[in-house]
C-alpha cells in the first residue's frame, strides 16, 4: 500500500522462514509442530500488514482531526473578527451621526457657553470615533490575514482527507485480496492440529506469540538455534531417541536435532 508512504511486507514467508530443515528422529508432537509453524509464519506474512492497519488508521485520523480542528478555530477567529469589524464600523456610523446632529444644534444654540459645549462635544465625539475607526481598520487588516490562513488550512485539511480516503480504500482492497488465502491457510493449519495435545498446543501457541514467531527451534551442535545458548548433553541424547520432548533451558523453545 502506497497512500501517504505506507508500505507493504511481502505476502511470501521469507525464504530462510519457508526452508526448514528436514528432520529424522523427532517425536511426533513436535514434528506436527514443525510443520504447524511453517503454516503459522505464512499466515503471519499474510496478515502482518492487515494486523498494522488499525494502528497506522488512527494514527492517520489524528492527524486528519488536527487539522480539522485547526481549520474550525481559524474560521471561528475569522468569524469573531467580522463581528467584531461590523460592531466597530456600526460605532463609526453612530459617531457621524452624532457628530451630524450636534453640528446642526449649533445653528440653534442662543448663547456663547451653550456653542462652546457644544463644540467641545463634537470633539470628543470625534476622538472616539477616529479610536474606533482605527480599531475597525486593524480588525479588517486582521480579517484578511486570518482568511489567508483559514484558506492554507481548509487545503491541508483537503489534502490530508484525499489520502486518509485513498488509504482506507487500500486498505478494504488489501483485506479482499488476502482473505481467501488466509482463510484457506487457516483452514490448513485447524486439520494440522488435530492429535496435538491441547496443553502443549497452548504451549507452542505462547511460544510462537512471545519468541519472535519460532516456537520450535533445531539444534545444531549442541545450540539452540532459537536463543544460541549451549544445550546438556542429556538433552541432546533424549533428541536423538525422539521419543521425548524437549525443552531449551535458556528460551523455553521446543527443539529438534536437525540432520
Amino acid at each position: 500500500m502506497s497512500a501517504g508512504g505506507w508500505q507493504l511486507h511481502s505476502a511470501a514467508p521469507a525464504a530462510a522462514e519457508a526452508a526448514l530443515p528436514r528432520t529424522e528422529r523427532v517425536h511426533q508432537h513436535v514434528k506436527k509442530l514443525l510443520e504447524l509453524q511453517k503454516v503459522d509464519l505464512e499466515i503471519t506474512s499474510l496478515t502482518r500488514d492487515i494486523d498494522a492497519l488499525p494502528a497506522e488508521q488512527q494514527k492517520r485520523r489524528r492527524k486528519l482531526d488536527e487539522l480539522d480542528r485547526v481549520l474550525a478555530e481559524k474560521r471561528l477567529a475569522m468569524q469573531k473578527c467580522e463581528l467584531d469589524s461590523r460592531a466597530l464600523d456600526k460605532a463609526v456610523r453612530g459617531n457621524d451621526d452624532e457628530i451630524k446632529r450636534l453640528n446642526e444644534r449649533l445653528n440653534i444654540v442662543r448663547n456663547n457657553a451653550e456653542y462652546q459645549a457644544t463644540l467641545f462635544q463634537i470633539e470628543a465625539v470625534r476622538k472616539d470615533r477616529d479610536v474606533t475607526q482605527d480599531e475597525c481598520l486593524k480588525l479588517i487588516e486582521s480579517l484578511e490575514v486570518l482568511k489567508a490562513e483559514a484558506a492554507t488550512a481548509e487545503a491541508a485539511a483537503a489534502e490530508e482527507r484525499k489520502v486518509f480516503d485513498a488509504f482506507l480504500a487500500e486498505a478494504d482492497k488489501l483485506r479482499a485480496s488476502r482473505a481467501g488465502a488466509i482463510g484457506e491457510a487457516r483452514g490448513r493449519r485447524q486439520a494440522m492440529t488435530d492429535g496435538v495435545p491441547p496443553d502443549l498446543l497452548k504451549e507452542y501457541d505462547g511460544l510462537y506469540k512471545a519468541r519472535q514467531n519460532l516456537a520450535v527451534a533445531r539444534v545444531q551442535d549442541s545450540f539452540c538455534q532459537g536463543c544460541y545458548n549451549k544445550i546438556t548433553m542429556n538433552d541432546v541424547s533424549r533428541l536423538m531417541g525422539g521419543t521425548a520432548i524437549v525443552r531449551c533451558g535458556s528460551c523455553q523453545r521446543l527443539l529438534y536435532l536437525a540432520t
